[in-house]
C-alpha cells in the first residue's frame, strides 16, 4: 500500500489545533502602536524572560505539526533568543530543548529557505513534521531568553487526540554548541542513555582558524581555505562500545555529498546543504535517516570531528533528533542568550578578501612598472 492508498483507510482520533489566535496575555496597543488591540488577536508577544505555553493537552495523542513564524529582521535575534521546550506525559525535564531557529534548521540565526521531509523553512514559515506521541498529555512551551520583547510571534500546533501511541518511544531534540571547539577533542552531537533510535541532525559549522597565516601548501590541505573543518568525520558509538559502529570519511560525506559540497547548496527530502561559503567559512547541512534510523539499547554517542585530527578551531552547533523510551538523560541548562549569539564571519571574510586582493595587487604592481 503506497502513501496515497493509505488515504482509503479510516483514520482514528480527533484533530485539534492550538494556535496564537486570541492567546496574547499582553492586551494593549498593537505592534508599533499603529492599531488598536483587536488587531493583535492572531499573534502573541513574548516579553523578556517570559514563558508562553503554546499547547497543553491531557490523555493520549500525537503532535503531527509544529509551525511558527516571527518577523525578520525586526526580531533579528529571536531565532537564538526564543527557546522551545516540549514535555511528554507529565515529565519535569523537557524532551525537546532548542533555540527556535535551530530547531527548524535556520542556520546561524538567519532564514534560509529549504524543504525536507522532516523540517523546513518555506516562504517565511518554520515547519516541523516529526510525529511526537504522548500517552498522558503534552506541553509545548516557548521562552524568550533575550533582553527585549519579541513581537510578533505566530504559531500553530496540530495534534491528533484520542490516539494511543504505538510504543513507549518519545520524540527528543537537543541543541548543543562548542565555541570554540577544543583542539584534539571531537564535537558531541548527541549523548543519550536508554533505548531508542537516532534519526539525524542539523549541523551549523563555522571556521575560527587563521588559515591565511599558514604556508601555502597547508592552506589547501588540511585547512581547506577556511573549510578544512569538513576534513573531520563522524563516529557513532552504540551501547558503550569502544570502537564506533559507524566510522566516516569526511563531514560532507556524512551528509551524502562530496568534495566540500562541490556543487554548492541544495535541499533534498532526507539530506541537504543550506549554507556553504568559503568567504564566510560557514557550512550548514542536515541528514535524516527516516527509513533506517540508528537503533540503540543502552546508550548512544554521535561525534563529529572538526577538521583533520580535530585540529581546527571552530564554532560548532547542532540539533540532534531521536526517539527513545523515558527517562532520558537530562539536557542541563542552556547557555544564556548572549552566549548563544552567532559568531561574526568578519575574520573569515577578511582572509578570503586578502587571498583575492594580494595576487591582484602584485599583478598590477608588476604590470604597471
Amino acid at each position: 500500500m503506497n502513501d496515497l492508498q493509505r488515504l482509503l483507510v479510516p483514520q482514528p482520533g480527533r484533530v485539534r489545533q492550538f494556535s496564537s489566535f486570541d492567546r496574547d496575555p499582553h492586551r494593549g496597543g498593537d505592534w508599533l502602536g499603529l492599531r488598536p488591540a483587536p488587531a493583535r488577536r492572531k499573534r502573541i508577544v513574548v516579553a523578556a524572560g517570559e514563558t508562553h505555553t503554546m499547547a497543553s493537552t491531557t490523555g493520549p495523542g500525537l503532535v503531527t505539526r509544529v509551525w511558527m513564524t516571527t518577523l525578520l529582521p525586526f526580531n533579528r535575534r529571536a531565532l537564538r533568543h526564543l527557546v522551545l521546550r516540549f514535555y511528554w506525559d507529565g515529565e519535569t525535564e523537557p524532551s525537546v530543548q532548542c533555540p527556535m531557529g535551530d530547531f527548524f534548521g535556520a542556520p546561524f540565526g538567519c532564514y534560509v529557505q529549504y524543504t525536507s521531509a522532516a523540517t523546513s523553512l518555506g516562504s517565511g514559515g518554520y515547519h516541523c513534521a516529526f510525529p511526537m506521541p504522548y500517552a498522558a498529555g503534552a506541553r509545548l512551551d516557548v521562552t524568550n531568553d533575550g533582553p527585549k520583547l519579541i513581537d510578533p510571534l505566530y504559531y500553530q500546533i496540530t495534534v491528533l487526540e484520542q490516539v494511543e501511541p504505538p510504543s513507549a518511544l518519545r520524540f527528543h531534540a537537543e541543541w548543543r554548541r562548542e565555541n570554540p571547539t577544543p583542539r584534539g577533542v571531537p564535537y558531541t552531537i548527541l549523548e543519550a542513555n536508554g533505548s531508542g533510535h537516532y534519526v539525524g541532525c542539523h549541523a551549523f559549522l563555522q571556521n575560527r582558524d587563521r588559515w591565511l597565516r599558514l604556508p601555502p601548501a597547508r592552506m589547501g590541505y588540511p585547512y581547506g581555505y577556511g573549510l578544512g573543518l569538513l576534513e573531520g568525520q563522524e563516529a557513532i558509538y552504540v551501547d558503550g562500545e569502544k570502537q564506533p559502529s559507524v566510522q566516516g570519511t569526511g563531514t560532507e560525506d556524512y551528509f551524502n555529498a562530496g568534495w566540500y559540497f562541490a556543487r554548492g547548496t541544495y535541499d533534498g527530502a532526507t539530506h541537504g546543504c543550506t549554507v556553504r561559503s568559503y568567504v564566510k567559512g560557514r557550512v550548514a547541512a542536515y541528514r535524516f535517516d527516516l527509513d533506517a534510523p540508528t537503533p540503540f539499547q543502552k546508550s548512544l554517542r554521535v561525534m563529529l570531528d572538526h577538521g583533520l585530527d580535530n585540529m581546527l578551531r571552530s564554532d560548532y552547533a547542532s540539533v540532534a533528533y531521536w526517539y527513545q523510551s523515558e527517562p532520558h538523560r537530562p539536557f542541563g541548562v542552556l547557555p544564556p542568550a548572549v552566549a548563544r549569539a552567532v559568531t561574526s564571519a568578519a575574520p573569515n571574510i577578511l582572509q578570503a578578501a586578502l587571498v583575492v586582493a594580494v595576487p591582484i595587487a602584485l599583478f598590477l604592481l608588476v604590470a604597471l612598472r
